[in-house]
């Protein structure tokens, strides 16, 4: 598809895949980014904490990414001259008392992060060595069945267990790091298809560290915000699209109407097919076919969520009890966050199982994240589909709209995947065009 530059666009929703998108599309197009709150989206959440006379920034969700799985995301950032910093995100699994079951550590060797067992881990007991022996097994054998064929379909818990992997290890490790790091149930981690997991773990986990960035979200929206060359209308809901011709109308919550040659909808996929007045079928059937969780998280200062003993505290604490469907993922912020790593203790809790203290809550949020099975994967081929359409007017961007587990980098991917198809260079080809004017 040709698209002329000088197109009108809009789009809905002001995440981070927007305002990529939006980012990127300006350099062809006239861009309209509309935002529902009253302001951008990426940071809503966000959190002050006091700390030393001012204000720290605790991004809501924690953003980490690794440079192996997030490489549109690192592409972006050097554009934008953003700068990252490793972390260590080493974890500790406890039962529901809070006893340890298992542990590994981040040890940096020349700029390498490489993930090990002290040898006074696996004096945890049998289990931690089960679940060790086995990790080491999934990472020498998993990843050679990938790139033999793997098969699509297979979910990971079928795979794991199909492939002889002990209970210790599926139970124990595997569903409740995936569950962490796709945000959702234990029953839910074990349905995602075996080849997203091992292609995650794949791209070089065990070897490269985990960074952030370097001033957080706040730095990488300002960026985007201040040489976007969009214009950007927060506390606009967008009530309806309804395709007009060569176009599409664009009604607003406060009752304005107006007319854009190509609307971006970066928002979830339930909401976007809200949106649209004059819904397909095939986009019904698409955007319908991505479903959703909720996920709760509250950052505080409360340390009995954390193990008893200080010694078993890790900068990820997994805590895997009878009776809840998530695990309770407590980050212990000072210890991924440098500059606040001499300050009192302070937590952010996905999931929580228990309630921390309600003088020591600094803030709540309540998200919603797409889930990723084999349902997942038919409907983002059927949103492909609709992209390739002629003549198509309305387009559709965020984590669920990309292959494998919705993060930052599937937001980012679709975004550039969209802006390409618009005519406006966008991906990690297209850095030195502006990575100048950012870098400031």
């Amino acid at each position: 598809m040709t698209v002329a530059p000088g197109q009108r666009i809009a789009v809905v929703g002001a995440g981070l895949a927007g305002l990529a998108a939006a980012w990127w599309l300006a350099r062809r197009h006239e861009v309209t980014v509309f935002e529902r709150h009253g302001r951008p989206g990426f940071t809503a959440r966000s959190v002050d904490w006091p700390w030393r006379g001012r204000a720290h920034r605790i991004d809501v969700p924690l953003r980490v990414f690794y440079p192996g799985y997030y490489p549109t995301l690192l592409g972006l950032y050097r554009e934008l001259g953003v700068d990252s910093e490793p972390v260590s995100y080493a974890a500790t699994l406890v039962d529901a008392d809070g006893s340890p079951y298992f542990r590994y550590r981040n040890l940096s060797v020349a700029g390498a992060s490489i993930g090990v067992m002290a040898p006074q881990d696996l004096l945890l007991g049998a289990r931690a060595r089960r679940i060790a022996l086995a990790l080491l097994r999934f990472g020498r054998r998993e990843p050679a069945a990938l790139a033999a064929g793997m098969p699509g379909s297979a979910t990971v818990g079928d795979w794991a267990r199909a492939r002889g992997y002990p209970a210790d290890f599926v139970d124990g490790f595997l569903a409740p790091a995936i569950a962490t790091v796709a945000t959702c149930t234990l029953s839910q981690a074990l349905e995602v298809p075996a080849a997203v997991v091992v292609d995650y773990l794949a791209r070089g986990l065990v070897r490269d560290p985990v960074r952030r960035a370097l001033h957080g979200a706040d730095d990488v929206e300002r960026r985007l915000l201040r040489d976007g060359g969009f214009a950007l209308e927060c506390g606009v809901p967008v009530a309806a699209l309804r395709r007009d011709g060569d176009g599409v109308r664009l009604h607003d919550g406060h009752g304005a109407t107006r007319r854009f040659d190509h609307v971006v909808v970066a928002a979830p996929a339930p909401q976007a097919l809200a949106m649209l007045a004059d819904a397909s079928a095939d986009e019904a059937a698409a955007l319908g076919g991505f479903r959703y969780a909720p996920v709760d998280v509250v950052t505080h200062d409360d340390p009995s969520l954390l193990p008893p003993r200080r010694r078993d505290w890790s900068p990820v604490v997994l805590r895997v009890a009878e009776g809840h469907p998530a695990p309770e993922s407590t980050i212990w912020i000072n210890a991924v966050q440098p500059a606040l790593r001499h300050a009192p203790p302070v937590f952010q809790t996905v999931h929580p199982q228990r309630e921390p203290a309600p003088w020591r809550v600094l803030g709540r949020a309540r998200f919603e994240r797409p889930l990723v099975d084999g349902r997942s994967a038919r409907a983002w081929r059927a949103l492909q589909a609709l992209h390739a359409e002629p003549g198509r007017r309305l387009w559709f961007c965020g984590s669920y709209a990309e292959e494998g587990i919705p993060l930052l980098e599937s937001a980012v991917r679709s975004a550039a995947a969209v802006a390409r198809r618009l005519g406006a260079p966008a991906g990690a080809g297209d850095q030195p065009a502006r990575r100048a004017a950012n870098s400031a």
